[in-house]
């Protein structure tokens, strides 16, 4: 999928960070239109949840439910 990739620079998240934000219990979603660049997604996981393993786990989780819901619903570009 061309139009879906990774977010893995400090300076995306940050960016992202400016954007819509809303707290889950166990996460926090932040969205950013981002001006036609394609549906972009990064994860980070705090320490709080585990060691490393369940915190890799849990990214690879949330990656393909990612994979399977942006492209139907992603946020518009504009």
């Amino acid at each position: 999928m061309p139009d879906l990739s990774v977010i893995r620079k400090r300076a995306d998240f940050l960016a992202a960070n400016r954007g819509l934000r809303v707290a889950r219990p166990g996460f926090v979603l932040l969205a950013r239109p981002n001006g036609g660049q394609g549906k972009r997604f990064g994860i980070t996981v705090t320490k709080k949840i585990g060691n490393a393993v369940v915190r890799n786990r849990m990214k690879r989780r949330f990656r393909e439910l990612l994979r399977a819901a942006l492209p139907a619903a992603g946020l518009s570009s504009g």
